[in-house]
């Protein structure tokens, strides 16, 4: 009787151990689905930041992409941990953390047509490479791209969030004639170009763009735009209809959506041959994060603007 009331304390016990563990188990499941959700937001804010202060220069605060190609496209947006996705990531990681080699034949960008195909460069950031970020930056950077609702774009330049980095500009505020700027070849511009570029307010150009050792980070450097490929004209007609698509913005001669910068990026990039490789095209959907200074600068201005720029080699 005594071994039998034993056995049933005993089996009594244990299912009571055995729903508890259940139940912690119910508990625990929302906790790491939560827990690895806070982690992942993590990653995306920390990627946000590296973005920023890395990438936005040339793959664009919003990702629309200008000398590197656009990064906001639906095809990243897939949840990482999918097949589809991990795929996704692998290629992320190993072009960041490698870079992507140009191709000397055709540098940086080539004119087909009234299109231009890149070739531009990517520099490797991994730090076996010889760049500056680890595995951490790596992961946060692709989480970053990645995020299947695509909002992640919007914390780029918050300034909380994830800044741009300083300009260099506010030593010489109060003093702008002295923003020092590099000569362009053409000479003949080079006196009113200079002006037009210190008058920060109303060109608006070193807010965005470095110029020599002063500038934005948020566009491209253009310290040697002249030997990029690109022709006056183009920089002429970007200059005033970059942004194009904003909401209430219309304009009958803005830029047409496939002569925006650019319109391909090989994706055979490393190979030295003289042919162009057209295929896969990959175009940038949104509108630019430029804005376009139609009606804000005289056509005279622009010109002169161009041609400054196109002999900065």
């Amino acid at each position: 009787m005594r071994n039998e009331r034993k056995y049933k304390v005993i089996t009594l016990l244990t299912g009571l151990l055995v729903l508890l563990l259940l139940a912690n188990a119910v508990r625990e499941s929302p906790r790491m689905a939560a827990a690895e959700y806070r982690q992942h937001e993590e990653y995306v804010l920390k990627g946000a930041r590296t973005y920023a202060e890395n990438c936005a220069t040339c793959h664009g605060p919003r990702g629309e992409g200008v000398i590197g190609m656009p990064l906001n496209r639906k095809e990243y947006q897939v949840d990482w941990t999918t097949p589809a996705g991990k795929e996704i990531y692998r290629k992320l990681t190993e072009a960041i953390r490698q870079g992507r080699a140009g191709n000397a034949d055709h540098y940086q960008w080539v004119k087909v047509g009234d299109k231009w195909i890149s070739y531009t460069a990517m520099p490797a950031w991994g730090k076996d490479y010889g760049g500056p970020l680890d595995e951490d930056y790596i992961h946060a950077l692709a989480l970053f791209i990645m995020k299947p609702d695509g909002t992640q774009w919007s914390l780029v330049g918050n300034s909380e969030i994830a800044p741009f980095p300083a300009t260099g500009l506010e030593e010489y505020t109060g003093r702008y004639d002295q923003i020092p700027l590099p000569d362009s070849e053409d000479t003949e511009v080079n006196d009113a170009a200079k002006a037009l570029l210190r008058d920060v307010a109303r060109s608006q150009c070193l807010t965005c763009h470095t110029i020599g050792t002063v500038g934005g980070k948020i566009g491209p450097d253009l310290t040697r735009v002249g030997s990029w490929g690109v022709d006056q004209a183009f920089l002429e007609e970007w200059i005033k209809f970059a942004n194009v698509g904003q909401p209430g913005e219309e304009h009958p001669e803005a830029m047409p959506h496939d002569r925006r910068m650019p319109v391909y990026w090989s994706a055979h990039r490393a190979v030295s041959g003289p042919e162009l490789n057209l295929e896969n095209p990959v175009v940038s959907e949104g509108p630019y994060y430029m804005t376009r200074f139609y009606g804000k600068l005289t056509d005279e201005e622009i010109s002169i603007l161009a041609r400054y720029l196109m002999g900065l080699k």
